[in-house]
């Protein structure tokens, strides 16, 4: 028994086997009898199915880009709400730093040392 089978081929067998059996065909019937039941060449049947792995390709593809947008949408909100709490404790440590003289206070430290720096040379 094959384990390899994924959630949609297992269900695409399993539809298959519906579709033959509403059909009236046998469950083990090959391409060329279900291309003549149909009423079409086996080149024509193989091009059916061509076209329709394609569109199931393309949805697959359609799928995932859209899973990766939906996380990147999630992942760009997370990161403005991170952008937004650091912006207004910032915007709070220059309003504490302007309230308490932080910056006069460190200006004057800059000068009392460039001072000292001279004296000793």
């Amino acid at each position: 028994m094959n384990k390899d089978l994924s959630q949609e081929e297992v269900g695409v067998l399993i539809r298959g086997k519906k579709i033959l059996r509403v059909k009236g065909l046998p469950m083990d019937a090959d391409v060329k009898s279900i291309c003549e039941a149909a009423g079409v060449s086996r080149k024509t049947g193989y091009q059916w199915a061509g076209k329709l792995e394609s569109a199931d390709r393309q949805n697959e593809v359609e799928h995932t880009l859209r899973q990766e947008i939906d996380r990147l949408k999630a992942k760009h909100a997370e990161l403005e709400k991170s952008y937004d709490d650091l912006r207004f404790e910032n915007e709070g440590r220059k309003i504490a730093w302007r309230i308490h003289g932080v910056d006069e206070f460190i200006a004057g430290k800059k000068n009392t040392s460039n001072s000292r720096k001279k004296q000793k040379l």
